[in-house]
């Protein structure tokens, strides 16, 4: 399970419009939440095509979730690996409906979030359930809600970080592990999602420096503010303007398949914060991907289920 991404450009008010109108992202009334998830899209529209554009004209995430998705299967023989995009295709209600006529009894979910939250794992779930409802389908399904703490998705995590380091001096360089913002209010509700992800980096910290790896200083900051409320702090803009040293790696520690966020606002917007402040090194990690680490991770947290 995973949030989804345009894949082209006719996909970005698609992603858009579903984004905007889950009832996890805007807690207003259906008719309002609709009207704004409209009126958001209508504005922003032309913008987000033309980032689109400097990635190439559309997201990554869902061909690279295909590979991911070849190479798990590869590893099970004993079920059959799909993908369910929540805001583009493939959607819920497509997956289900072919696996109501193969005869599937009992679903394993995994998502693509290693650190629950209501805006993401919860919503995934949901519209899973609600679309197998509708179907009038009534697989078992189990759940993995998150997997933030889970060894060998540390250690895919840690291999990318080492695998971007390359030959260079951790001890020269600032690691900034940086993570999806969220409102604070939804953390007030009793969301687990900042805790989760203060809890993996200090296991990150732990591990790498058992491997002898030690950076100048760790930080956590957050990325992809939208809207006038108050969000999740520090930035990852104001926490690069605190950076002394100007050398600098990012981890972007909430998502595990490179997509938009990664490419186009850690790749290319915050460059251009850091050439402004002037930075010497500043290194952007990718997600695991489907790197072989991060396929057998997922083997083992399917295995876990079973």
């Amino acid at each position: 399970m995973n949030m989804g991404g345009a894949s082209n450009q006719a996909e970005i008010e698609v992603f858009m419009k579903n984004m905007f109108n889950d009832r996890r992202i805007i807690g207003a009334p259906p008719f309002v939440r609709k009207n704004l998830a409209d009126y958001i899209t209508a504005t922003r529209l032309g913008e987000v095509k033309e980032n689109y554009e400097k990635i190439g004209g559309g997201s990554p995430l869902l061909a690279i979730t295909e590979r991911l998705k070849e190479k798990l299967q590869a590893r099970i023989d004993d079920a059959k690996v799909e993908i369910i995009m929540r805001y583009t295709p493939p959607f819920a209600q497509d997956i289900l409906r072919r696996l109501k006529a193969e005869g599937v009894e009992k679903l394993y979910l995994i998502p693509m979030y290693p650190q629950f939250s209501t805006t993401t794992t919860a919503s995934s779930i949901e519209d899973i359930r609600t679309a197998a409802k509708k179907i009038g389908y009534h697989p078992t399904m189990v759940s993995t809600l998150h997997y933030y703490d889970f060894e060998p998705y540390l250690e895919s995590v840690e291999e990318k970080i080492i695998e971007t380091l390359g030959g260079e001096d951790p001890k020269s360089l600032n690691l900034v592990f940086s993570a999806h913002g969220l409102p604070v209010r939804v953390i007030k509700r009793g969301d687990p999602y900042k805790k989760q992800v203060e809890a993996e980096v200090k296991k990150h910290v732990e591990r790498l420096r058992e491997k002898g790896i030690v950076f100048n200083q760790v930080h956590l900051a957050y990325q992809s503010k939208v809207g006038p409320l108050k969000w999740l702090t520090p930035s990852l803009e104001r926490m690069l303007e605190e950076i002394k040293n100007k050398r600098v790696l990012i981890y972007p520690i909430s998502f595990t398949i490179d997509n938009s966020e990664t490419l186009f606002e850690l790749d290319i917007e915050y460059k251009e914060v850091a050439d402004k402040l002037k930075f010497e090194t500043y290194k952007v990690c990718r997600c695991p991907n489907d790197s072989e680490t991060f396929v057998r991770a997922l083997e083992l947290l399917y295995r876990r289920m079973v």
